[in-house]
């Protein structure tokens, strides 16, 4: 008994396959282009610090931490405005001891009480940041401020 293999073929619709293709390859890209984004905009550079050399390092272990949420809330809050290029890459500059005064920083620049109001950084994120931009290793560029 010879079976023709027609009969035993599923049903075929060529159309309704390659709008499926199509439609899953579109998805795939849209997802990897959406990974690569969201890689990129949440991946940043470490930044190294410099801690006193007498610090326990326990408590380099938690200022470390403290150092890296910092540097999240700077790159959020302050690089657009503070950040410098040179030589085609971003900078974070160093900041004098006396400009990183949360109490000063707001009230000694006018665009900082916008920028910086009480409901967009609370005070813990703002000392989080100085404590940041206080141990961060030292690029070599200063902060300017323009009077």
């Amino acid at each position: 008994m010879n079976i023709n293999e027609d009969k035993l073929a599923i049903p075929y619709d060529n159309k309704k396959t390659n709008y499926f293709h199509m439609k899953m390859i579109k998805l795939m890209v849209g997802l990897f282009i959406a990974s690569l984004l969201i890689f990129k905009c949440t991946s940043q550079k470490k930044v190294g610090y410099d801690f006193p050399d007498q610090m326990l390092p326990h408590v380099k272990v938690e200022f470390t931490k403290q150092c890296d949420k910092g540097q999240q809330l700077y790159t959020l809050s302050c690089a657009k405005c503070h950040d410098k290029k040179f030589n085609g890459k971003k900078v974070i500059p160093d900041f004098k001891p006396e400009q990183l005064s949360g109490y000063e920083l707001r009230v000694a620049n006018a665009k900082h009480t916008v920028a910086l109001e009480d409901t967009l950084i609370t005070t813990e994120e703002l000392a989080l940041i100085m404590t940041f931009l206080s141990y961060k290793k030292k690029s070599g560029l200063l902060l300017t401020t323009k009077k």
